[in-house]
């Protein structure tokens, strides 16, 4: 199962995260659920201001990024709906795994029973990166629950990760080797240098050095599951993303999916929610408006 390599390291991952949630809008409430496979850690934004008739977002973090990655798109989507943001179970944050994650199955029961105990009957599904992956995935088996599907610039729905990905993510599954190496794995992925005054940067770079990730590597979803994506799909693909070729992968969500909204952002890089946030929250919520029912 997923764990931290040491209780230092641990400790370095918590202190960094707590840091790393400051950048937020304060929550109205926090909430540990438990699932068969373990404790979901879950932030409502929102509830106070926001219009509670509207259908709710659910908000699915890339690898390592947890909660924290949303501080610069919640303010505007709380604003207009009441927001749910997740910490991934398996993944570095304030979940806890305690059963083994076997497969996609697996993976998408876990969120269900999440939703369940939410009570929430329908939402809006936004996933970045693996979240992406979850929230497809999710949307697959459970689609009487996903009133609309965003995905930006998911990993294993539309084309599978560049052999690249693969050679310079080593070391976050090897942790002897240098920080250094880990620093310059970050930054090639976030398309940028990594701010070591950053706490959002921190917490990520003591997540990939401190969590041994044991999830299964995600399949890329075949024709036929994207076929039945029948929900309203919005997908923002990024151009110049190191995991695989955005150009490609919006050509194939607009061949495969029955009701695409695809738009490829040809200067963003795989950080396009931090990067595109005032235009990319604007799409994403005028998108939202239009499939509410």
């Amino acid at each position: 199962m997923g764990h931290f390599r040491s209780a230092a390291g641990e400790r370095a991952y918590l202190a960094a995260y707590r840091e790393a949630m400051t950048l937020l809008p304060t929550p109205g409430s926090t909430l540990d659920l438990e699932t068969t496979l373990g404790r979901v850690r879950v932030y409502e934004f929102g509830a106070a201001s926001a219009d509670r008739a509207a259908i709710p977002v659910v908000l699915l973090p890339g690898r390592t990024s947890g909660v924290p990655m949303w501080a610069y798109n919640l303010p505007d989507l709380a604003a207009a709906r009441v927001t749910y943001a997740l910490d991934a179970l398996g993944d570095a944050g304030l979940s806890v795994q305690v059963r083994p994650i076997r497969d996609a199955a697996d993976q998408a029961d876990w969120l269900d029973q999440v939703l369940a105990e939410l009570s929430v009957r329908s939402v809006h599904l936004v996933g970045h990166s693996f979240g992406g992956w979850l929230a497809a995935t999710y949307a697959v088996r459970h689609p009487e629950r996903v009133q609309t599907l965003t995905l930006l610039d998911p990993v294993f729905v539309f084309q599978g990760l560049r052999w690249q990905v693969y050679l310079i993510s080593l070391p976050a599954s090897l942790p002897f080797l240098p920080r250094s190496w880990r620093t310059r794995m970050l930054s090639t992925i976030g398309g940028g240098p990594v701010d070591p005054a950053d706490s959002m940067a921190r917490m990520i770079s003591e997540a990939t050095e401190h969590y041994a990730v044991k999830l299964p590597l995600p399949k890329r979803f075949t024709a036929t599951q994207l076929r039945g994506l029948h929900m309203p799909v919005y997908a923002a693909l990024a151009g110049r993303s190191v995991m695989h070729d955005g150009a490609h992968a919006a050509e194939v969500a607009r061949a495969e999916i029955p009701d695409p909204t695809i738009e490829l952002w040809p200067d963003a890089t795989h950080s396009l929610p931090m990067e595109e946030t005032a235009q990319l929250d604007r799409r994403i919520l005028a998108f939202m408006d239009t499939h509410e029912g």
